[in-house]
């Protein structure tokens, strides 16, 4: 039995040792339908009565569906009601309106009056209806009890105007209570540009108070009352005042959304505000309730238009992070000390735009439910995703659930304090936050490494104190008030979490209950045979009950190897790479080996076979290719008139005067060069092997043929690798010119392409070399746009269906989004590309050529001094004493072949060539004066 509590603590501040590690995996397969597209409006929370959130979702932001989260890690069990609207929902949440222990659920959208769908008796069915009173522009929306008579009555956010509330009649029936609070401005305005609402206790007092984050579109004037944030303090007797200045909250910038949490477990609520025009803002409180700005030491920033801001904590150690969700998403992690530091990478490509927050695999850790709609509640093609916490921290928890006797049935307004040695943490039960959505009812508190809570207690609207003494951790309790707090269920068990076919596990709930397990079964212990995850909810037949964290039993465990891969598992003969088995008890590879690792040298599939607990496993295959290179192989040598001429096989023939030379001075199969003495040359083949093609990206347009001329889209890319851009498709209804742009993640152009497009679809070739970046941008020339067609779009087509972001070539590229929004795809389509070719070199071989004949030529001695050499031009070559009238100057490229010829007279000494106009490389040059032949080399760069 509770007791009532009055008493002051000392609140001592002990920041949590421990920071865990946040990430979250996709988990749609556990839901009925996995491809479901929400408007903003989405809520997470227990709709009846079982402690596991559910998920409560409008199909195309209209359909009402609940997925039932079940026991032992199930699928989640679907129950559709059908269409609340025929537009797409602005707002949605809920909360039990008649006390009858299933929650109903309240929707508004458009001037499409608000919708109440509520369970009837047994909560297997709901019915709905209409609030009474005049129609509204619905944005933020809460179930709350004002007038604090133990119904919780509707607030409702009006865009057009002053929002409205509804009074609960004791039965579940509303009426208009506008007159409970007076919401108009001073000065005096229509009273519009209500966004997003929260009811919170900011002061401590005892009493909810009021605060509504204000924007009002095209109001560019910060002092007009209509986008002034607005602060309703209660004074206990429910009567409210506008107080927003003297606790500075008077906010002038556009807000969308407020959230009221305790960032450094002080025991107060500080405040996270999210804005259009000026950066979102964290507040601090002072403890009574008068706030300042922390933002700029904070850590947080925000691009874009934040929709959703919410402070939760995600890894449970013991500190409230901050998400936010729009047209980009962030997650800030609390460091504890007041500041925050982003966490990327947590989801995928896609930006999420609206969420709602509960424990969906009942662990204890928090998970999100991500939409994907544009901006503002259009349903986007992009599915909703259900990101389960990965709850990598280790961390402990405690988590509370509220059934009101007095209060409210969901004890909506209360405060829960949990102390330990970590100080104070405060949580309030909300029904209905930032814009739109809903989230968890159940208060999760991450305890990091802390193994005791040492006291609770519980602050009822209706006044009640409920405390509780020595709680222990990582459990789920409910809490009647002023009655009776849930059993403590914790599993025990008699064998490993690991077995084999054939084996039991036994588990055992505490005795003295009553039981209901996932599997079905009521006794106290089950036998288990079969893998899963095992919960059991225990009662003592009063209204508190607890259900256990689950327990996960593993049957023929998988316990298949893995094989790391160090180096490149395709390269040229003579290279190798190693394959590394993932740790075991004993190795067998395929090869005959039976170690660690393997280092391989030749071509085939490789696996390793491993011991497993029940059975061997086997790997995945190693794909290794070893790519060829026979060295050339000798056709012919000769050596006629001063030339040696030889002949080798071979795909791709380099020429080398030294073993060790890097310089090739010739190509092909085919030398003829002159010399006058024995030379040896050198040759090395080299094969070619072209790299991998792929196509990535939509491969065809899909959807409506819509040009549009407002904007010049884009698909936005990373490069992992190198590789070339050959063609793309493109789809135009106007003929002309553009010019496509690779730009950088700064929209400066790497590289560009002018292309005339005619009507219809056409295939254009870019060649564009794309080096590893991120953030890479495919579009056109907006201003050659404007010159063409008088607007700034390419009038090439985009997709609006079909569309499946990221389009990804394993470590090579992925296609993320578009600039514009992950809901079209722009203009370029079927991508067509492919890696650099990939050189193999065979060994260097010797060709040797004997000098024959040489009383027909001699030349021993008799080389040519050039100079400059090398030469990008002119050089000058020094003559030795000429016998003969006629002599002849011969300049012969790499391969013997003559480029110029020239007469030298008898008595010349010096002679000056122009080598300007030939092509790079290097030449020889030959001067014969009768039976004597004198020859040198020059390299042209």
């Amino acid at each position: 039995m509770a007791r009532l509590y009055a008493t002051t603590c000392l609140l001592l501040f002990l920041p949590f040792l421990t920071i865990g590690q946040i990430s979250f995996s996709n988990a749609n397969d556990r839901l009925s339908n996995s491809s479901f597209h929400s408007g903003v409006a989405i809520a997470v929370l227990d709709m009846n009565g079982d402690g596991l959130d559910d998920i409560v979702r409008l199909s195309q932001g209209r359909e009402l569906q609940i997925e039932y989260q079940q026991l032992g890690n199930a699928q989640f069990l679907n129950y559709t009601f059908g269409q609340v609207s025929n537009q797409s929902q602005w707002s949605m949440c809920a909360a039990d309106v008649n006390n009858d222990g299933f929650n109903d659920v309240v929707t508004g959208g458009r001037y499409d009056g608000v919708k109440l769908v509520r369970a009837m008796e047994g909560g297997g069915a709901y019915e709905m209806s209409t609030l009474p009173g005049n129609t509204m522009f619905v944005q933020g929306s809460n179930l709350v009890d004002i007038n604090n008579d133990g119904y919780v009555d509707y607030f409702a956010c009006h865009d057009d105007g002053e929002s409205r509330i509804w009074a609960n009649d004791s039965t579940g029936h509303f009426v208009p209570a506008d007159d409970w609070l007076d919401m108009a401005t001073v000065p005096a305005s229509d009273n519009s540009g209500n966004y997003g609402s929260i009811w919170t206790d900011f002061d401590n007092d005892g009493d909810i108070d009021l605060y509504i984050a204000k924007c009002r579109q095209g109001v560019n004037n910060p002092s007009d009352p209509r986008r002034i944030n607005a602060l309703f303090v209660n004074d206990g007797a429910g009567h409210f005042t506008e107080m927003a200045d003297t606790f500075n909250l008077k906010i002038g910038a556009q807000s969308w959304t407020a959230d009221f949490q305790d960032i450094d477990n002080d025991g107060d609520y500080d405040c996270f505000i999210t804005n259009h025009d000026v950066p979102s803002m964290l507040l601090e409180n002072d403890g009574t309730g008068h706030f300042t700005d922390i933002t700029s030491t904070s850590g947080i920033s925000i691009v874009g238009l934040p929709l959703q801001g919410v402070m939760r904590d995600f890894d449970n150690d013991g500190f409230v992070d901050i998400i936010v969700a729009g047209t980009r998403h962030y997650l800030f992690h609390n460091n504890g000390d007041k500041t925050f530091t982003e966490v990327p990478g947590l989801f995928d490509n896609n930006w999420m735009e609206s969420y709602a927050i509960g424990d969906l695999n009942h662990d204890g850790f928090l998970d999100i439910y991500g939409g994907y709609s544009q901006v503002y509640t259009t349903p986007s093609n992009i599915d909703d995703v259900l990101w389960l916490n990965d709850a990598g921290s280790g961390n402990n928890f405690f988590a509370v659930t509220l059934i009101g006797e007095q209060s409210n049935r969901n004890g909506i307004g209360a405060r829960i304090e949990i102390y330990g040695d970590w100080g104070i943490q405060v949580r309030e039960v909300r029904a209905g936050e930032s814009y739109g959505i809903m989230n968890s009812m159940t208060q999760y508190f991450g305890l990091g490494q802390s193994s005791l809570v040492d006291s609770l207690i519980v602050r009822w609207p209706s006044g009640v104190v409920d405390h509780y003494d020595s709680l222990a951790v990582n459990q789920f309790v409910s809490l009647v008030e002023d009655a009776c707090t849930s059993p403590t269920a914790v599993i025990s068990q008699e064998g490993p979490g690991t077995i084999c076919s054939g084996d039991t596990v036994y588990l055992y709930a505490p005795e003295g209950f009553l039981y209901q397990w996932s599997n079905g079964d009521t006794t106290q212990s089950i036998a288990v045979t079969e893998q899963g995850v095992y919960n059991v909810t225990i009662s003592d037949g009063s209204p508190c009950f607890g259900v256990s964290p689950g327990v996960e039993i593993i049957v023929n465990p998988d316990e298949t190897p893995t094989i790391t891969v160090e180096g490149e598992t395709q390269f040229c003969a003579g290279g190798s790479v190693t394959l590394i088995a993932s740790e075991a008890a004993d190795y067998s590879w395929s090869n005959g080996a039976a170690t660690l690792f393997i280092e391989v040298t030749e071509s085939g599939e490789y696996t390793v076979t491993t011991p497993g607990m029940c059975e061997d496993f086997t790997s995945a295959p190693v794909t290794v290719t070893v790519l060829p290179s026979s060295a050339p192989e000798i056709e012919s040598v000769d050596y006629v008139d001063t030339l040696a001429q030889i002949s080798l096989t071979g795909s791709n023939v380099f020429w080398y005067d030294s073993p060790a030379a890097t310089m090739p001075f010739a190509t092909g199969n085919q030398l003829s060069t002159p010399i006058n003495s024995d030379t040896t040359f050198y040759a090395e083949n080299i094969e070619l092997y072209p790299g991998a093609q792929f196509a990535t990206g939509q491969l065809a347009h899909q959807g409506g043929e819509y040009s549009g001329n407002q904007f010049n889209g884009d698909i936005v890319f990373d490069c992992f690798s190198p590789f070339t851009l050959h063609t793309v498709k493109v789809y135009t209804d106007t003929e002309g010119s553009r010019i496509i742009e690779l730009q950088d993640a700064g929209g400066n152009v790497l590289q560009s392409k002018q292309v005339d497009i005619p009507v219809g679809e056409n295939v254009i070739s870019l060649e564009f070399e794309v080096e590893p970046g991120t953030g890479l941008i495919l579009t056109t020339n907006t201003a050659n746009n404007q010159a063409q067609f008088g607007y700034v779009s390419p009038r090439l087509q985009r997709s609006d269906a079909g569309i499946e972001y990221p389009y990804v070539v394993e470590g090579v590229v992925s296609l993320n989004t578009a600039t514009l929004g992950s809901n079209r795809y722009y203009y370029f389509y079927d991508w067509r590309i492919q890696e650099p070719s990939f050189e193999c070199v065979s060994e260097r071989i010797g060709v040797s050529v004997e000098v024959v004949g040489t009383n027909e030529a001699t030349a021993a001695g008799s080389s040519l001094r050039i100079a400059p050499n090398p030469t990008s031009g002119w050089v000058e070559v020094q003559l030795p004493t000429l016998q003969q009238t006629e002599v002849r100057l011969l300049l012969l490229d790499a391969i013997g072949r003559v480029v110029a010829e020239q007469s030298i007279e008898r008595g010349q000494r010096s002679y000056s060539l122009d080598l300007s106009g030939q092509p790079a490389g290097l030449y020889h040059l030959q001067l014969v004066d009768g039976k004597q032949v004198f020859v040198g080399k020059v390299v042209k760069w």
